[in-house]
């Protein structure tokens, strides 16, 4: 394009040197001006506020916009998408690396199209790699649901931490293939990781897994999760994701394995839904045994994550690119969201400095409005919600919350800010119920024999569960 006309949002650092290299190296692009919102980045070449963006773009006919501001929230990304909704100018985004800055190296090559990362997430944590390396380093770790979004990018990250080996159970064939292909892609030899195909049901061969890999470590990452799904089946969401917990836990203790980590959900908060009164149950179900057992028990509980597999944001790109719209259940509805890597890590990390069998609460950030991630992922296209693409309310699925939470009002009196980014530790977790087992026991044998009572046996123990 001749003469493209381009505004650049962000007058800081990282939006002075793209414009530097843009005028030096681009003689078809022309910068019309800088916006910003922050005082102390007003310069002469200033044209407006992000509020001013719908008018400039109008009145000077800009052909594309760059957000150019490394440290953005995903919070501020999302502002400057639904400003401009109305719009189909296409925006671009200078990667949101605080190094490019420190090296002057801020190019006009470089600049991507927005990823659902940059307006859900946010700016990127600190690790301390090392610490976590130095802790990993040699050991053998097994993880269950290995093969799914976070359980395979848990592996990732485990094999740059120099483990050992990793053992991935899971019972996907197809998923499996896939983590196969990517570890090979990525010149990971065979003797550093084994998958095997396996349901965490079968207890004699997680049994002979177990004894055989002799791990350090168990990650137990399989369960179903989605809601509306489990509801249509609960013998499934009671068979996999609290019996199956329970015949890990119990087979981990046997073997003696010193430290198993759940991962947990933020469903459990007050649970509405069988699945996520199933993760309570298992929840419950560990700190009841660790109370007798020599193996240190860590729980991580966090909500949605970007990009997994079968979230929300996966659908809303297929429903664009195939259906032209894209339905939202409810126009108020919140969640929170974390990208998968970020998920990962905190989940690794909080193995790393649990010493006592706690309860780790990853902070998710704020409630993202669902309706309002819809318009951005369709801006992101440089398309008009509302004209592009048509939004469609669907309403609220079976056992589907507003608003999720993280924890109970009474969970929140006891949550300590740890030492650790972004990780909350839950102190007092609650007594499990005595009769834990009895109540395992029971709801395995109900779902054998006539699953139309599983709802109404659990909402005994949870009366948060939704009646239909």
């Amino acid at each position: 394009m001749l003469n493209k006309k381009v505004i650049i949002i962000g007058a800081g650092v990282a939006g002075q040197l793209l414009a530097k290299d843009v005028r030096s190296h681009y003689p078809n692009i022309r910068i019309v001006g800088f916006v910003d919102d922050h005082e102390d980045f007003v310069t002469d070449k200033n044209v407006g506020k992000i509020v001013d963006l719908p008018k400039i773009i109008q009145k000077s006919k800009i052909d594309e916009l760059i957000i150019a501001i490394p440290s953005a929230s995903g919070e501020l990304i999302r502002k400057i998408l639904l400003t401009v909704e109305g719009s189909t100018v296409p925006i671009k985004i200078v990667p949101r690396d605080q190094r490019i800055i420190s090296y002057n190296q801020v190019k006009y090559s470089d600049v991507a199209d927005i990823a659902e990362e940059d307006f859900l997430g946010r700016p990127f944590i600190k690790r301390d790699i090392q610490k976590l390396k130095s802790y990993f380093q040699n050991k053998t770790v097994l993880i269950t649901g290995g093969a799914g979004s976070i359980g395979s990018e848990i592996v990732r990250q485990l094999l740059s931490l120099d483990v050992k080996k990793v053992i991935v159970y899971d019972n996907s064939e197809f998923l499996t293939f896939n983590l196969d292909q990517n570890l090979r892609e990525k010149g990971i030899t065979k003797e550093r990781y084994q998958l095997i195909i396996g349901n965490i049901l079968n207890e004699d061969k997680l049994t002979r897994v177990i004894k055989s890999a002799k791990p350090d470590i168990v990650f137990h990452a399989a369960a179903y999760k989605h809601v509306y799904l489990m509801e249509d089946n609960p013998e499934e969401a009671i068979m996999n994701n609290l019996v199956g917990t329970k015949k890990v836990v119990d087979i981990a203790v046997k073997s003696g394995i010193k430290h198993f980590v759940f991962i947990s959900t933020d469903k459990v908060v007050n649970p509405t839904s069988i699945m996520g009164a199933t993760k309570k149950l298992g929840e419950y179900y560990i700190k009841h045994i660790e109370k007798q057992s020599k193996t240190k028990f860590t729980i991580v509980r966090f909500g949605n994550v970007i990009n997994s597999n079968g979230s929300v944001l996966p659908l809303f790109d297929r429903q664009i690119r195939e259906n032209g719209c894209v339905t939202v259940t409810h126009k108020d509805i919140r969640r929170y969201f974390m990208s998968i890597k970020e998920a990962s890590h905190l989940v690794i990390t909080s193995a790393f400095y649990d010493r006592e069998g706690n309860v780790y609460v990853l902070d998710m950030g704020n409630l993202i409005n669902i309706y309002e991630v819809a318009k951005c992922l369709i801006r992101s296209k440089a398309l008009a919600p509302g004209k592009d693409v048509e939004i469609k309310f669907i309403g609220l699925k079976k056992g589907e919350k507003m608003i999720e939470e993280l924890f109970t009002e009474k969970e929140k009196q006891n949550l300590i800010k740890t030492n650790i980014e972004d990780i909350f530790c839950l102190k007092n977790f609650g007594d499990s119920p005595d009769d834990i087992e009895k109540i395992i026991d029971k709801l395995e044998n109900i779902v054998l024999e006539d699953e139309s009572i599983v709802k109404s046996t659990l909402k005994k123990i949870f009366p948060s569960l939704l009646s239909k």
